[in-house]
């Protein structure tokens, strides 16, 4: 098991994860009443609502395959998280009404590019200051 912990950041994919996966037959167990008590434990923890409880479950309900299983989604789930911060370092959300969209994304579709490439490049020479750089 590469993960030593859930963390608070980690809670929701785990959660997530961890309930699809004790809805599925003989995931957990083949035993029908230690599948029931799984389900009951856990959702009492989902309503505490602690990584700490949570983890706790996981070390008490999954074998190591099932935790090498939920490392992965986890660290999927982390990847994700950092791309899209990362992303947004360098994008801004823009509301745009539905002809602005359309229009800009036909220019995008005439001239090959992206919608910022449509108003970066095409609409430059109508903005009179300095432009920051990427």
């Amino acid at each position: 098991m590469t993960i030593e912990k859930i963390t608070m950041a980690d809670q929701f994919y785990a959660t997530q994860w961890l309930h699809v996966m004790l809805n599925k037959d003989d995931w957990l167990s083949s035993q029908i009443d230690q599948v029931v008590k799984a389900r009951d434990e856990f959702k009492k923890i989902c309503l505490a609502n602690t990584p700490d409880r949570l983890n706790d479950f996981c070390k008490t309900w999954l074998s190591p395959t099932q935790w090498a299983e939920l490392d992965k989604t986890i660290t999927a789930a982390r990847e994700r998280r950092k791309s899209t911060a990362e992303q947004d370092e360098h994008h801004a959300g823009v509301n745009l009404t539905h002809r602005a969209k359309f229009i800009l994304e036909r220019l995008s579709k005439q001239y090959d590019c992206s919608i910022s490439d449509v108003i970066e490049q095409h609409l430059v020479d109508r903005v009179n200051c300095d432009l920051p750089s990427n």
